[in-house]
């Protein structure tokens, strides 16, 4: 009766052992490297981030542009009124409705210049305007130059402080794309460890199974002779049964892994990936003053800072501005009327035209209204100007933390080695043991328990340690391994068809 209960559970095993997954599909092997490689130039987070600095890009060049000189044409070609107006007759000494048809054009040409250092405008201008009244005369006037300057007296420039914050900001949006790059490869790290933990998993579940098979068929053979217990056979096939559950549960592990770590990097989910675990790593101990230096003058956090602070005494000059304000409006040039159908008549004999206009707004009772918007001003730049020192040394201390643990990391890799290769030993030992009789089962799974766990134990420290070098490469923007700073080629997304080559090349 033992005998064919043994003999029915091993059928059972046989048909319900899971097929390896992926066994049907085109293969690709991919190293770590290549794998980042291919989720910064292709995966969805490397095109919105391509395409948010080419929009930081045409924003500096905007802000460019408003420093150079405009030039603009204002032009009314063509009016046609037909009206009645009321105006009043001297000779007879009454109100009268008028008839009035005419025609209207216009014409300005203008150039003008922003004047940083003073937040004022220069410009010069042409312009030319003729009225043609239907049934009557014609008229034209010009103005052939005319050179003037609008300046605020005592208004806040802010062409001033644009040209403190504008380069920083985008200075700070090349080093944020610098960073994403970084940031993608941290996410890859992830996900390339996610499904090599699972393959691993699985690659034990199925040497598990076999084992469990072999030591199975092994009991059975022993039981024919009466040479094990009924106890022994029992737990040997509880440990099929948990090696066939382990089995099935780990392949389905590994699928998901896959197909997150494909969809991440846009690749064909249909493909099975073998991956070359990153286990050599580099002899490599960073030294915590290079991470520093490095992280002040790469890291757009410490960007950040900078325009806080900068745009808080912004904040504090402005509304030392607000509290009244003048204007200086000043030209000179030259013009002429004229009768007749010849338009040159209006460039003869010019006359000087000047224009000198001055308005002030000045409160006289504003019940402190200023000055409370001025102390906030101030009490708002010390509070920022706090919390900006505090975030800058808890920046630095994180820089400090990460790279010690870092350096720490590698020597926890090693001793994980050598765990793993050591309890694989013990466990191959062992495992003759009981084939030779001289230890029992339950020595036999603990020891094969050992193994496993200091196998998974390895490969935990390994992602550590492959996280912690890259969260560093994010921190500095400076890659240690080859001894230089991160950049990026941005030849094809400065050009006019930057979008276009992204959506050929990302979609």
């Amino acid at each position: 009766m033992k005998r064919s209960y043994i003999i029915v559970l091993s059928i059972f095993f046989w048909y319900a052992m899971p097929a390896s997954y992926g066994q049907d599909n085109k293969s690709i092997t991919l190293a770590l490297e290549e794998a980042i490689e291919i989720a910064q130039d292709s995966s969805l987070r490397a095109f919105i981030e391509k395409n948010q600095y080419l929009s930081n890009y045409w924003d500096f060049r905007t802000y460019q542009a408003e420093f150079l000189p405009t030039l603009r044409l204002e032009t009314t070609p063509f009016t046609y009124e037909r009206d009645a107006s009321e105006e009043y007759n001297s000779q007879e000494g009454e109100y009268q409705f008028i008839q009035r048809r005419y025609l209207n054009s216009y014409a300005n040409l203008s150039l003008t210049q922003n004047i940083p250092f003073t937040g004022g405008r220069i410009y010069i201008d042409s312009d030319l305007g003729r009225i043609q009244n239907i049934g009557g005369k014609t008229e034209y006037s010009s103005t052939p130059v005319r050179v003037g300057i609008r300046q605020g007296l005592f208004d806040f420039n802010w062409f001033k402080w644009q040209k403190k914050t504008e380069p920083v900001e985008f200075e700070r949006a090349k080093k944020n794309f610098y960073q994403s790059s970084q940031q993608i490869a941290n996410r890859t790290v992830d996900y390339f460890f996610e499904l090599l933990s699972a393959q691993i998993e699985f690659e034990i579940a199925k040497i598990d199974y076999s084992n469990a098979e072999i030591l199975h068929n092994n009991g059975l053979e022993r039981a024919e002779k009466d040479s094990i217990s009924l106890e022994d056979i029992y737990s040997l096939e509880l440990s099929l049964m948990d090696a066939n559950s382990d089995l099935e549960s780990t392949s389905s592990r590994a699928r998901r892994a896959q197909t997150r770590l494909l969809s991440y990097l846009r690749l064909d989910e249909n493909l099975n990936v073998n991956l070359i675990p990153p286990d050599e790593i580099p002899q490599l101990t960073i030294d915590d003053s290079l991470a520093l230096e490095k992280a002040r003058i790469n890291n757009p956090e410490i960007l950040d800072i900078e325009l806080t602070r900068i745009r808080a005494e912004r904040n504090v000059e402005e509304a030392r501005k607000r509290r009244f304000s003048a204007d200086l409006d000043i030209s000179l040039g030259l013009s002429q009327t004229s009768e007749g159908e010849h338009i040159k008549s209006a460039y003869q004999h010019l006359e000087n035209q000047q224009n000198v206009a001055i308005s002030m707004d000045i409160p006289i009772i504003d019940w402190g209204l200023s000055k409370k918007r001025l102390n906030l001003a101030r009490s708002d730049r010390e509070v920022v100007m706090a919390e900006m020192e505090q975030e800058e040394i808890d920046f630095i201390e994180n820089v400090k933390r990460t790279v010690e643990e870092f350096n720490l990391q590698k020597q926890l890799v090693r001793r994980a080695a050598k765990a793993d290769t050591l309890a694989q030993m013990m466990y191959n030992v062992t495992k003759k043991r009981y084939m030779d009789g001289e230890v029992d089962i339950v020595k036999l799974n603990s020891t094969q328990n050992k193994k496993n766990e200091a196998r998974e134990d390895y490969f935990r420290e390994l992602e550590q340690y492959w996280e912690q070098y890259y969260e560093i490469r994010e921190l500095t923007l400076y890659d240690f391994i080859r001894n230089r700073d991160i950049a990026l080629n941005y030849s094809q997304i400065y050009t006019n068809n930057g979008l276009r080559y992204l959506m050929e090349n990302n979609f």
